[in-house]
């Protein structure tokens, strides 16, 4: 019985179909490498560009113009290496560099001027809304501040004002009526922005007084004076001492704020006012 004859050509099929699924094996990696290191490039192509945009915002060329050639050198397509050359034709204007600068347009199309000043205007726009950010917020910042010392005052004030308070209560509880309780309501009458306009001699020797018990400090000031202090002049060094501006002193003594710049004028010939101000 004669032997079957081997199907060479079957054989020959296989292992070229079995080589040929090996060498697809093999370069389905490779191909999916060489997009993944395109994409990468292209990736970093970007990234540079915008590094690029961000030293020429902060005036720094020298490092733009590094960066705008990284992004051409990692450019993958036209439109980023178009992109690259327009950046990079700017940065060159911007440093003076005519001959660098006439050599890159030589090889840039006509079409791609129209690209460099769009580079011009977007670097123009990117200056000047930083520096309306800047200007947005130091006004921020200032407004913050204005208002921490609004805060700061009025607290300040209220609380001196308790302080004073709390102490002609405390005198008023220990002191005896008469001379001594006409001091403390002139006093209270002060603090409170009270009329005092028809308060003269007897009210400031009641005061001058009743001072020493409640503010040694503010009675040893007064009678530093180099002349003798008129009921009026008294009550004023009390209003400076305890913070009253010029309006609430003309309120009190129901007279026009010229007024109260005149007696500070002829009062700032006996004694220095500048002591009077708390710290």
């Amino acid at each position: 019985m004669e032997r079957p004859k081997p199907d060479y050509h079957g054989i020959i099929m296989t292992l070229m179909l079995t080589l040929f699924c090996l060498l697809a094996a093999c370069q389905e990696p490779e191909r999916g490498s060489h997009n993944s290191a395109v994409e990468a490039r292209s990736d970093s192509a970007a990234i540079y560009q915008n590094l690029a945009y961000e030293e020429m915002f902060t005036g720094s060329l020298t490092k733009a113009e590094a960066y705008a050639y990284r992004a051409f050198l990692m450019s993958r397509d036209s439109v980023r290496e178009c992109n690259a050359l327009s950046l990079l034709c700017y940065i060159y204007y911007r440093e003076g560099k005519q001959r660098e600068l006439q050599l890159l347009m030589q090889t840039i199309s006509p079409e791609m001027y129209v690209s460099v000043m769009d580079v011009q205007s977007k670097v123009e726009q990117g200056k000047a809304g930083r520096q309306q950010l800047a200007y947005v917020v130091a006004i921020i910042m200032l407004m913050l501040t204005l208002g921490a010392l609004v805060f700061w005052y009025v607290r300040r004030t209220r609380a001196l004002k308790r302080l004073y308070q709390q102490r002609l209560d405390n005198v008023r509880q220990k002191l005896e009526i008469g001379e001594t309780k006409v001091g403390i309501d002139v006093l209270h009458a002060i603090i409170n922005d009270q009329n005092i306009s028809q308060m003269g001699k007897h009210e400031e020797q009641a005061v001058l007084k009743t001072l020493p018990v409640i503010d040694a400090a503010l009675a040893e000031t007064l009678s530093k004076a180099t002349a003798p202090l008129t009921p009026k002049e008294t009550f004023f060094c009390i209003m400076e001492y305890y913070g009253k501006t010029d309006r609430q002193k003309a309120r009190s003594f129901c007279c026009s704020e010229q007024a109260i710049r005149s007696t500070k004028s002829r009062l700032n010939k006996k004694m220095d006012i500048s002591v009077l101000h708390q710290e």
